[in-house]
């Protein structure tokens, strides 16, 4: 049997005094430097869901399969992996804005994706030798992951301690730390310490070192350089800087202004941009700028939108907006749904996917366009898989994911795309309840209702004999109840009662009839207006100011982290009036007050 070395042993047990040190999250959240307003770490709870989400993004969970019996509107929340606490219940949102609003404080985790970002464009040389045992993040009533109420729980902090330790033991290696720190090899000693602890400190907490932080770290490779070599003493130091709430948490403190206001520093606004436009850490030539203090006259000359825009234009950049539309529309989940009674779903579901993420880049970025194109539009992307799958007389593209035009009265938008409708469907049947609820909170913003006691179970699918609209309003439009919130927005999935579980465009269902019809309603429970069609339905819900309010609190809800009231209100007319499109929107929140300033309350 192999024993370890003393220097080993020495090394091991240096190791997990070093690594606890960093861990007090709480401890620093609450200090001078944090404030009063952050909240300090949790411990977190273990659970998970699996890989299928938030349903409708409004804290209710779907499983993959579906299922045909229940389709009530229950639901808490989605805890993916453990980060500890964080929001749950049905969101909501204050369209009233009169004026746009300044936000709370916060230090916002980052996200599993973040992180590897982050330790990638840190540590170049090991990108993908390294592998991250985080768990995803818990998923926000709104559908996002990058909510500010998560925190870093037991699970998490442990996990967070096994992935720095592997990227620790990758960036220490032989091969990788002589061109990560190549004073390593000619002179490995206190100043070379000195050195990556400055360089990589400031990459990885997205600012320069304090001198107490310094010396701190510099203090720790004393202690091990006694216990083991100077490769030891560094794969250490890499673990504690990782673990930093430095480094795990993006700091919008900010100063105080004395006027009630704080306003973020420039390394702080150059995290935020980073971060909210490409999904990853400020590089060199932004920290530069945040030096020389380029970022605040930026801010007070308006041209922190230029930035944003141009980080968009970026592989990065659009690769943000692909995942608020993930979040946003739920359609990913389809990857891991079942459709046991439809043929060729397994071999079409991963291509509805990449026909959707192709929809977004050409009416987003392609085409610079806005929300009614995106609702309205009449092309879509598929595959030729895809396209022999959907049936009906739908067009082949001259290449997998071009654009093509969809049949005519076949659905319009991207809400009638497979990937969405398969998504917002049960195993074996079409889901007007789901269809309905995305388009009640999703587009206009309406409040989830709290589920009665005592719902009945939906009446099993009887193919041939009732048509699915039929089953729902015999249970949901009764006088039972399920009347009161069902009346709501099952009219409004009736729209979608053409396209099956598997979002293919059917003439009949089995045989029968299919009546599409339906209502949609104000929060008073006025019409607003009537509809025969999918495409009826679209077109007039983007006539609808209300749309375009949602879509900006729900835009400002994920660069932001929170669903506070009229953070992002700005530019909403301007989306409804067609003079900005998606792209330029998002982009236009770094002029919202709150981007660069937080309140102290």
């Amino acid at each position: 049997m192999k024993h370890p070395s003393d220097s080993q042993r020495s090394s091991n047990r240096f190791g997990v005094l070093l690594t606890a040190l960093p861990l007090i999250g709480a401890a620093w959240a609450c200090s001078g430097e944090a404030g009063d307003r952050t909240p300090m770490a949790s411990s977190g709870s273990t659970s998970s869901n699996g890989s299928n989400g938030n349903t409708n993004g409004d804290g209710s969970t779907t499983t993959g399969s579906g299922g045909g019996t229940s389709d009530s509107t229950n639901g808490s929340g989605t805890t993916a992996g453990d980060t500890g606490s964080g929001g749950s219940g049905p969101v909501s949102f204050n369209l009233d804005c009169d004026a746009p609003a300044v936000g709370s404080a916060t230090l916002r985790l980052l996200t599993r994706q973040e992180f590897e970002s982050t330790i990638n464009a840190v540590f170049p040389a090991v990108a993908g030798q390294w592998q991250s045992s985080l768990p995803a993040n818990q998923v926000s009533a709104a559908g996002f992951d990058n909510s500010a109420s998560n925190q870093v729980g037991n699970q998490y902090a442990e996990l967070l301690l096994e992935t720095a330790e592997n990227v620790a033991d990758a960036a220490t290696a032989s091969s990788a730390l002589g061109n990560l720190l190549p004073c390593s090899s000619s002179a490995p000693d206190r100043s070379c310490a000195e050195q990556y602890v400055t360089d990589y400190g400031q990459r990885l907490f997205r600012r320069p070192l304090t001198q107490e932080e310094k010396d701190r770290y510099l203090g720790f490779f004393d202690e091990a350089l006694e216990a083991a070599d100077f490769e030891a003493a560094i794969k250490w130091i890499t673990v504690g800087l990782i673990q930093s709430p430095a480094a795990v948490y993006r700091s919008e403190i900010g100063t105080d202004m004395g006027d009630g206001t704080r306003q973020l520093t420039a390394y702080e606004l150059a995290t935020e941009l980073a971060y909210t436009y490409t999904g990853a850490p400020p590089n060199a030539e932004l920290l530069a700028s945040a030096e020389r203090g380029d970022l605040g006259f930026a801010a007070l000359q308006g041209d922190l939108t230029s930035l944003a825009q141009t980080m968009l234009e970026s592989e990065a950049g659009k690769q943000t907006v692909q995942r608020f539309f993930e979040g946003y529309l739920g359609y990913t989940r389809v990857a891991s749904t079942q459709k046991p009674g439809v043929d060729g779903f397994d071999g079409a579901k991963l291509d509805m996917l990449e026909e959707t993420r192709a929809f977004i880049d050409n009416v987003v970025f392609q085409s610079s366009g806005g929300v009614r194109d995106l609702l309205t539009s009449p092309n879509t992307n598929p595959s030729s898989t895809l396209a022999t799958f959907y049936g009906n007389g739908f067009p082949a593209p001259s290449s997998d994911y071009a654009s093509v035009q969809r049949p005519a009265g076949q659905g319009i938008g991207i809400l009638a795309q497979g990937a969405f409708l398969a998504s917002h469907a049960n195993a074996d049947s079409s889901s007007p309840t789901k269809r309905g609820l995305f388009a009640y909170m999703n587009l206009l913003c309406q409040e989830k209702p709290e589920l009665p006691a005592n719902v009945p179970e939906l009446a099993p699918a009887e193919p041939g004999v009732k048509t699915t609209r039929q089953r729902y309003e015999e249970t949901h439009a009764g006088t039972g109840v399920c009347k009161n919130c069902h009346t709501k927005f099952d009219p409004i999935g009736f729209g979608f009662e053409h396209f099956d579980q598997a979002g293919r465009y059917r003439d009949n269902e089995q045989g029968l009839d299919i009546d599409p019809s339906g209502r949609v309603l104000d929060s008073e429970g006025n019409e607003l207006f009537a509809f025969d069609s999918q495409e009826a339905l679209m077109t007039n819900l983007v006539d609808q100011a209300i749309v375009y309010q949602c879509f900006s609190a729900y835009l400002a809800t994920y660069a932001f982290g929170t669903a506070e009231s009229c953070l992002g209100s700005t530019r909403a007319a301007d989306l409804e009036a067609g003079s900005i499109g998606i792209a330029d929107a998002y982009a236009a929140l770094t002029a919202e007050p709150h981007f660069t300033t937080r309140t102290n309350e």
